[in-house]
């Protein structure tokens, strides 16, 4: 069984910039460029992706668009916290939302998979930290980037990932990608 999820990319190079203006302290794990990305949908320990899967997502109307990452903050547990960065208000996290939407009915429909019943958070996860790491250094990260804002990015396909989890912590491999649709012109235009 392979543990999946359903996301959006986040380029290389939007990915770097935004894992540069992390702490540099002890116990702050960064992740890798090439990991950072948006959940849209946890599938969770799920068989190798079957028909029902493909056909739910390859029949998903939505036409690609923007995401610009705006403000950071962090979530809690006993074994430490989550940094992370938000999205900008906007046209593009609207059809973000959308789209969830879009993916959850498809799965249900299509594919018989519940989707997760938790509200949609988006947002990428930059670190992991160790309890141990001040609370001062995490506080300082999130007042001096409550208003980080990055150039915005074209979202023009849906990932299956596999995550494999691992001493170094999860690697993501692209299992299959379904493109979204190009938005053309406005009528009237």
């Amino acid at each position: 069984m392979a543990r999946l999820f359903i996301a959006v990319e986040v380029p290389p190079a939007q990915a770097a910039w935004l894992l540069s203006t992390l702490p540099a302290a002890h116990g702050v794990r960064a992740a890798a460029p090439a990991q950072v990305h948006l959940t849209l949908h946890f599938l969770g320990e799920c068989h190798t992706p079957g028909e029902q899967l493909e056909a739910a997502l390859g029949n998903i109307s939505a036409a690609a668009f923007e995401l610009r990452a705006f403000g950071t903050g962090r979530f809690r547990s006993g074994q430490g916290s989550v940094l992370w960065a938000g999205l900008a208000p906007g046209p593009g996290l609207e059809a973000l939302r959308a789209l969830h939407a879009a993916v959850g009915q498809a799965l249900a429909d299509t594919a018989g998979i519940t989707p997760e019943r938790r509200r949609f958070h988006p947002h990428l996860t930059l670190a992991r930290c160790k309890p141990s790491v001040p609370e001062s250094v995490l506080r300082a990260w999130l007042d001096t980037h409550r208003t980080l804002a990055s150039e915005p990015w074209r979202v023009a396909r849906l990932v299956l990932f596999e995550s494999r989890l691992g001493p170094q912590g999860p690697q993501h491999l692209v299992r299959q990608v379904w493109p979204l649709t190009q938005a053309g012109p406005t009528p009237g235009c």
